[in-house]
């Protein structure tokens, strides 16, 4: 069953369809380098070591939920008002998380929340959040909210750790807010 702001997203941005937008949502494909078929296999197979677990060069960063045909133009969609926006709201989380019971036994908790502060840490200052979000934000002009539009310009953008996020384990999520509220 899909979270309730899931469906609530989904449902908006049907709501969005006018004036020429069409819903036509596209979510990043990030890959990580590792053996593995999933990113829990590959984070174990570099032995927990964040230089050995990067962005792999096939990874297709784009997003955006609705498209403007003869604009030729794609913007994400998101549930709130300007005045929401001065505080930080979630944006994305694309990068690799425990989301369900079955991975929840793949890696005990302590060890993958270790992980993910180890990896948060070590790309600080190795541009690797910089490029993610860049990738993300760069393909669509910005966000439709519930009451218009917000180029990405005038908005700015974090990642951070979000600690105890799903069943005690860390998630590290992409943030954004107005640059000037």
């Amino acid at each position: 069953m899909a979270q309730v702001r899931s469906r609530t997203g989904s449902e908006f941005e049907k709501e969005c369809e006018i004036d020429g937008w069409k819903r036509q949502t596209k979510s990043p494909k990030i890959n990580w380098t590792g053996k593995g078929r999933n990113n829990i296999q590959r984070i174990k197979s570099c032995n927990f070591d964040p230089s050995l677990f990067k962005l792999s060069e096939n990874s297709d960063l784009s997003k955006y939920d609705i498209y403007h045909s003869e604009l030729k133009k794609y913007r994400e969609v998101k549930k709130y008002k300007r005045e929401d926006l001065k505080s930080w709201k979630l944006y994305s989380e694309p990068y690799f998380k425990i989301a369900t019971k079955s991975n929840q036994s793949k890696m005990e908790l302590t060890t993958y929340n270790k992980f993910v502060e180890d990896f948060w840490e070590y790309n600080q200052n190795t541009g690797l959040f910089e490029t993610i979000q860049k990738g993300i934000t760069s393909f669509n002009e910005g966000i439709t909210f519930v009451d218009g539009f917000i180029p990405k310009e005038d908005l700015e953008f974090r990642t951070v750790i979000v600690k105890n996020s799903w069943g005690g384990y860390h998630r590290l999520t992409i943030q954004f807010k107005l640059k000037f509220p």
